[in-house]
């Protein structure tokens, strides 16, 4: 499968949750395809139906520093999820910082043991950054 990396820029109230739960149903919708919603915050995730926080959904640590790294299982259900998703969604992806970032990328290249950026997962990235 190509890799698609997808950027959705735009002020507060233009949609973006619209379009983000048109596209999980639309994927879900085809013959039980998985699509994962996440968001920095607990309010733009529970935007999305079965939208979860990205500290949540990718095992981030608290504190993120420069040296943390995911404490999902290879072997987890949620690692399985990753893998067998079609589609990801981070949302208010502005509020996360490079070390949130370099921590899902390394993850994601690890369970897909795929060395493109974000394990060369479809991913659409949104956020306002103005």
């Amino acid at each position: 499968m190509k890799t698609i990396d997808i950027f959705l820029d735009g002020p507060g109230g233009s949609g973006k949750p619209f379009l983000y739960s048109t596209l999980l149903s639309f994927i879900r919708g085809k013959g039980g395809r998985i699509a994962l919603p996440f968001a920095t915050t607990g309010i733009a995730a529970a935007l999305m139906k079965g939208g979860r926080t990205a500290h949540s959904g990718f095992k981030l640590p608290v504190p993120l520093l420069d040296t943390s790294v995911s404490s999902m299982r290879p072997t987890s259900p949620e690692a399985d999820k990753l893998r067998q998703a079609v589609l990801i969604i981070i949302d208010e992806i502005t509020m996360l910082t490079k070390d949130g970032l370099r921590c899902i990328d390394s993850l994601l290249r690890h369970l897909l043991n795929n060395d493109k950026p974000l394990g060369g997962k479809v991913i659409i990235i949104g956020g306002d950054f103005r």
